[in-house]
């Protein structure tokens, strides 16, 4: 038995009996410290009056019983029945810490509203980017998601990419020696260049310069800046793009027409051959890259694009760009990096089809997985969700910065959570968090719920990286199966067409039958097979009749040009023109449950069991069809 069997309830609550006695000491201990302090007080709520609330008390029982009864039709994500989407078991610290803090009710908008939670923020957000590779230089934060993450690390680009006009204007107001970066330098100097200004005068005067620069895209907005600048500003990201990244190019007022979007491989990587020729375009059209944003775990595939060779890459450029590595889901693979590589093991799994014990073969991630991962510390900023890859409760996402001088960038003025803005230096230094992010109340439960887990579950190869193992090695043990198990059994009429082998630990597929089909008539097929692995709202279904879970996604002409998918269609079995008038169903499974290993270890073999029921279902519908 792994180590990890410890941090989780179990699927059957198997350590639910321990954790519910640390529960009763979380809330005891609460209760304690309420009557303890300042117990001169004496009681508000005497006997009689508890006692006047016992027919609310009655109700409140009946109802809860009533909520407790609705919940038991939630999805399963403790069971590794469930593989649908990015959400699995929690790990009992992250449940714990939330618990604790939330009893308390912390804002974490000021430390006056969350004395403690606050600076357990600042450490849980220092563990995180430490993991991504950054420096003690470095800031980061919490907040909701990976959304507001991509937001927020968006907003700070922008603001940073018109920064060597404002420092020139603002020394140029000050009577300082010329001494701006070029516009287009690389981020790190810009934000340099800021700061130094703040050493040769006094901050007040330097603060009004900034604010009155004709540069400032906060203080002017984007429209003016750019019109004064007769350039068009870019945005890049892949075909995998979340589509949070067009909601943030339509709040910063960019525009979504803003983005240009580069080709991914067969892989779903990004073609950096292709974003070299889009890097050329631009300049010569004389308009200017605010960021290019790779994905660490895309949403659909799990694919890492190639960071290590962007870096190169904006190396060589004339101009540079913001580099932002969107790995709200994937941030967390790092781990299997930390403070070296851990490997994914042999290139084989036992695997049980039916009453037959037998190996298959793997097609694990390469090795250029870990060389974009080992880059990550290179880039400007990194989205990192802890409630996905992290195990913890949501909402805990985190947004990691390269340098803590953006925060005097974002500072917005809130007399009553904090004192007026100072020096560059003070602001780097400040423990504060509201006045520097886009959210104003945030839970303190999340970064206590982070903390514990964190402190308790090391974010490297002898703690969390175990796991990102063994969910990697997981998706490949399915992988591998849905290719090989017609020809295990030999009787299979259908056959499950992978997109692609996994990056990391999520998988997408189809099924094709034994003799060619129109698209249309596949994609039909395939979504009968969805339905019977989801609880469609007319399904009728309850949880308890649903064995195993799955989740869909498509692949859109709209989204993916035909050469990144051009494989994959061929595999299908069906034509070019079919794609483009189509797009593609898929079903898709997120193998990131984290009792797999144990469960084969005691005879159940669900990845197996997982496979063969899917194969199952589509026997059934492309039969009855």
């Amino acid at each position: 038995m792994s180590e990890s069997s410890a941090w989780f309830a179990g699927p059957k609550g198997e350590n639910g009996d321990w954790f519910t006695g640390s529960v009763t000491k979380i809330l005891q201990d609460y209760y304690a410290w309420r009557r303890n302090y300042f117990p001169e007080d004496g009681l508000v709520l005497d006997a009689e009056g508890r006692r006047a609330g016992e027919k609310f008390q009655d109700r409140f029982d009946d109802r809860l019983f009533e909520l407790l009864a609705k919940l038991k039709a939630d999805c399963p994500f403790q069971s590794p029945r469930y593989a649908a989407h990015m959400v699995a078991e929690q790990t009992m610290p992250a449940i714990a810490g939330y618990f604790a803090a939330m009893l308390y009710n912390p804002n974490n908008v000021t430390s006056e509203s969350a004395a403690v939670t606050v600076r357990l923020e600042l450490e849980s957000a220092r563990m995180i980017s430490k993991m991504v590779g950054f420096g003690d230089q470095s800031w980061a934060h919490l907040c909701s998601g990976g959304t507001l993450a991509n937001i927020e690390a968006l907003w700070m680009a922008r603001t940073v990419k018109y920064l060597p006009l404002v420092v020139a204007d603002m020394r140029r107001r000050l009577g300082l020696a010329a001494g701006a970066p070029p516009f287009g330098c690389c981020p790190q100097l810009a934000l340099q260049a800021f700061a130094d200004v703040f050493d040769e005068a006094p901050a007040s005067v330097v603060i009004r310069a900034y604010i009155d620069s004709e540069h400032n895209v906060v203080e002017r907005g984007i429209g003016t800046v750019l019109k004064k600048l007769d350039s068009n500003a870019i945005i890049i990201a892949p075909e995998t793009q979340h589509y949070s990244i067009k909601k943030a190019l339509d709040v910063l007022g960019l525009g979504r027409r803003s983005l240009v979007t580069i080709r991914v491989d067969s892989e779903f990587r990004m073609d950096v051959d292709d974003l070299q020729e889009q890097l050329h375009v631009i300049n010569r059209k004389g308009d200017h890259v605010i960021a290019v944003i790779p994905i660490v775990g895309t949403t659909e595939e799990g694919a890492i694009d190639p960071i290590d060779k962007i870096v190169r890459l904006r190396e060589e450029q004339v101009h540079s760009f913001w580099l932002h590595a969107d790995a709200a889901y994937g941030g967390y693979l790092k781990t299997v990096t930390i403070p070296d590589r851990i490997g994914l093991g042999p290139s084989q799994e036992t695997v049980k089809i039916g009453n037959k014990i037998c190996e298959v073969k793997l097609r694990l991630p390469e090795g250029d997985s870990c060389d974009a991962l080992d880059a990550l510390g290179q880039c400007d900023s990194v989205t990192v969700d802890p409630h996905k890859l992290g195990f913890i409760p949501y909402p805990a996402g985190a947004v990691c910065f390269r340098s803590d001088i953006v925060k005097p960038l974002a500072r917005q003025d809130a007399p009553y959570i904090e004192e007026s803005p100072g020096d560059v230096r003070t602001e780097r230094e400040s423990e504060s968090v509201g006045v520097y992010v886009l959210e104003g109340s945030k839970p303190g439960a999340a970064a206590a719920a982070v903390w514990l887990s964190h402190t308790l579950i090391p974010l490297d190869k002898s703690g969390h990286g175990l796991l990102i193992q063994d969910s990697i090695r997981n998706a490949c043990e399915l992988h591998a199966v849905l290719e090989q198990l017609p020809e295990i059994t030999g009787r299979h009429d259908v056959q499950a067409v992978p997109i692609c082998a996994p990056g990391s630990n999520i998988l997408c597929f189809s099924f094709r039958y034994k003799t060619d089909l129109p698209l249309r008539e596949l994609n039909r097929l395939n979504r009968i097979i969805y339905d019977q692995f989801s609880l469609a709202k007319d399904s009728g279904k309850h949880v308890t009749e649903q064995p195993f879970f799955l989740s869909r996604t498509s692949l859109s002409p709209r989204q993916y040009s035909y050469a990144t998918v051009a494989s994959f269609i061929e595999r299908l079995g069906v034509q070019p023109e079919e794609y483009d008038q189509e797009g593609v169903f898929l079903l898709r499974s997120v193998v990131m449950n984290p009792w797999y290993g144990e469960a084969k270890r005691h005879g159940r073999y669900f990845i197996s069991e997982l496979a063969e029921a899917v194969y199952q279902a589509a026997e059934m519908a492309f039969k009855t069809e």
